[in-house]
């Protein structure tokens, strides 16, 4: 069990509260064994003390003190059974010695005058009756409040792994407790904004739908206007455009659905220089790129990853010069001309991030976008600086 758990602290609070109760109430029981054999043989000396002073058997004494004068084959009986106990205890109590048989206490007396074996008539239950009955209830209350708070963490268990689910956008029911602990108003504080916040998103995915199909819906009307013009170069042009504003929406839909954990890879092995035409493609780039790179491969989305590439390329060009593209040891570093980014990596990996200067404002969801890519491929990004050239390096080792 885990250390640090709550369950694991309680069972040891428990443990211990429990053998304290036991070793308390055993004491308690000792405790009152001792003393009730003290009053017996303080019973006995006010005994022999009357028999001294009348020489008479005190009948009526044995019968204030709660005594019963024992006799004839019973008394054998007792003092037969007790004979080695009354050996032992010769020596150390020459008034009285006390015998315990069955369910009762007997105290003898014995000198050259008197010979009484007198039974305290209280039997065994009623003696500790009352310190049991506080140690059993003590430890029956104890049992109680741990099963009552067991039962009241159990629900932690329950939203521990709702919270896990949530994470892994795989919660789909979840239930309000009608209790009024403190642990169900925080699972119902988070239902509450699991609830909102899915809310939220179900209308944020219908707007973002409806945007692009009624952004989509000119840009098609545009193509099919686009074949009925005359002019060859207005014809290009127009299809050009319009080709242009439909690849970008088809790139914003799947940013949108990387950026909202919605997008499912489908990883197979691509050839890294395909991966970069697609970006110049999709940056609609004519100029070449320097590289080293031929036929090395990655086991990737090609879809997204490409978006990764045109989003490091298309930073390299706006705010540097004469890119580079160089592959070693399965990393591939896009490498440019230009001023060091100000401030930390750190801040540029943030969507439109406040940390951010006017100056690296640009850069916008393009590192982010690249950052939650290579994220869910377990690849990591990396930025250096040296010698007046920027350097972003994707290392596709495995980085977890």
């Amino acid at each position: 069990m885990n250390q640090h758990s709550v369950f694991f602290k309680l069972n040891i609070l428990f443990m211990i509260a429990l053998m304290a109760t036991v070793i308390a109430g055993s004491s308690f029981i000792i405790h009152f064994a001792k003393k009730d054999n003290n009053d017996l043989l303080f019973k006995g000396r006010i005994i022999m003390h009357e028999y001294k002073m009348t020489q008479q058997s005190p009948l009526q004494l044995f019968e204030e003190l709660d005594l019963t004068l024992i006799k004839g084959k019973e008394k054998e009986k007792i003092l037969r059974q007790s004979s080695r106990f009354l050996k032992q205890t010769k020596e150390h109590l020459k008034r009285g010695r006390v015998i315990r048989y069955q369910d009762h206490l007997y105290l003898y007396l014995e000198n050259h005058h008197i010979n009484f074996l007198l039974r305290d008539d209280r039997t065994y239950w009623e003696r500790f009756f009352i310190p049991l009955l506080v140690m059993i209830g003590t430890i029956v209350l104890l049992i109680s409040m741990y099963i009552l708070l067991r039962k009241t963490l159990v629900p932690l268990k329950t939203l521990q792994k709702d919270i896990e689910r949530y994470g892994e956008g795989t919660l789909k029911k979840y239930v309000f407790s009608d209790k009024n602990d403190e642990i169900s108003q925080v699972s119902n504080a988070f239902y509450k904004s699991v609830s909102k916040i899915q809310r939220l998103s179900d209308s944020r995915t219908l707007f973002i739908r409806n945007l692009f199909h009624e952004l989509n819906t000119p840009v098609t009307k545009g193509k099919i206007l686009t074949e009925i013009v005359e002019d060859p170069k207005t014809k290009t042009m127009l299809d050009a455009i319009f080709s242009r504003l439909a690849s970008l929406l088809k790139e914003l839909a799947q940013v949108e659905q990387i950026t909202s954990e919605n997008y499912v890879l489908s990883k197979k092995e691509v050839r890294i220089i395909d991966l970069i035409d697609e970006a110049k493609d999709l940056l609609y780039l004519d100029q070449t790129i320097r590289t080293n790179v031929t036929d090395q491969t990655i086991f990737a989305d090609f879809a997204s990853m490409s978006i990764v590439f045109k989003n490091l390329i298309d930073n390299a060009l706006k705010y540097g010069q004469n890119l580079m593209i160089h592959y070693e040891d399965d990393a591939l570093s896009f490498i440019s001309e230009g001023e060091a980014l100000k401030g930390e990596f750190s801040a540029y990996l943030e969507p439109f991030s406040d940390k951010k200067s006017s100056e690296t404002a640009g850069f916008g969801l393009g590192l982010y976008i690249v950052k939650e890519v290579l994220n869910m491929h377990n690849m990591g990004l990396e930025y250096t600086y040296h010698e007046g050239k920027n350097q972003f390096t994707v290392n596709f080792k495995n980085i977890f």
